[in-house]
């Protein structure tokens, strides 16, 4: 079975990864090559990497992550297709790919049922199923977020980017230059998905949990300005943040994956002292 890191496996990968092992079958991940397939954005590049290097393994199974929950979007959104169906992106571009297998993207109680279904596929046989299972409850639990200094900027970009570690650090560092100090969403996903529905009601849940941080985020007195981080490749990202922030008053600055944001982070650190 091939994994893959990114695009949210912090949430779900620790519990699938230690089942599979329960259940006998081999987990392979793969080195991120370096990332080359253009013009998708750094995070897909790197995804695609991993793809295209399981592939070339030859594994018999590929895990997905369900990244909407099977929620359709009627009001447009992000919309960004990676986001929205990535086994079908992922087959438009990889002909061939070794049969998936979706897994829900956030652990819950709902989990243990598709995690069934998938060690009987693969094993048909309950007992080792039913032992596997009972081995790996414990691991439900949802990981707490990860812990973010105590800053004056807020910064505001897609889940699966605020949850890697280099991701975070870029930003710091890029603050760093001008003094200032990041202060990533501290919330669970369900309830910046509730700071959200306050702001701008949205369908899928990675929009409605970008939407959140910059609700909640605008809402901390101790954030004084936003940083919204987009990926170049992804137009509709850009537009539902824009349409975000226009109903909010703090400074703010958009800046792109992988582009130079010091005259942006300059600019926004004259604006946070003229206020």
């Amino acid at each position: 079975m091939g994994v893959l890191r990114g695009f949210l496996s912090r949430r779900y990968l620790g519990f699938w990864e230690a089942y599979l092992k329960a259940l006998g079958v081999e987990v392979v991940r793969v080195e991120v090559p370096p990332a080359r397939h253009q013009p998708y954005c750094l995070p897909v590049q790197e995804l695609l990497a991993q793809v295209e290097a399981l592939k070339a393994q030859g594994v018999d199974y590929l895990l997905l992550p369900d990244l909407q929950g099977g929620v359709e979007s009627e009001r447009g959104g992000g919309a960004c297709p990676w986001l929205l169906d990535l086994e079908a992106t992922l087959h438009r571009y990889f002909p061939g790919l070794p049969p998936v297998l979706k897994a829900p993207a956030e652990l819950s109680d709902k989990t243990l049922g598709r995690a069934a279904e998938v060690g009987h596929l693969l094993t048909q046989n309950p007992m080792v199923v039913g032992r596997a299972l009972d081995r790996v409850r414990g691991l439900l639990k949802p990981l707490p977020p990860l812990k973010t200094p105590q800053g004056n900027v807020g910064v505001v970009a897609q889940p699966y980017l605020l949850e890697d570690e280099s991701f975070r650090k870029a930003v710091e560092e890029a603050l760093a230059q001008e003094g200032l100090i990041p202060y990533f969403p501290d919330l669970p996903p369900e309830k910046l998905r509730e700071e959200g529905d306050r702001l701008l009601p949205m369908d899928l849940p990675t929009d409605r949990e970008l939407v959140g941080m910059v609700h909640y985020l605008h809402r901390l007195g101790r954030v004084k300005g936003l940083l919204l981080v987009v990926s170049y490749a992804c137009p509709p990202i850009p537009g539902l943040l824009r349409k975000a922030v226009r109903r909010l008053s703090k400074p703010h600055r958009l800046v792109v994956l992988g582009e130079d944001w010091s005259g942006a982070v300059k600019e926004l650190k004259r604006e946070l002292q003229g206020a």
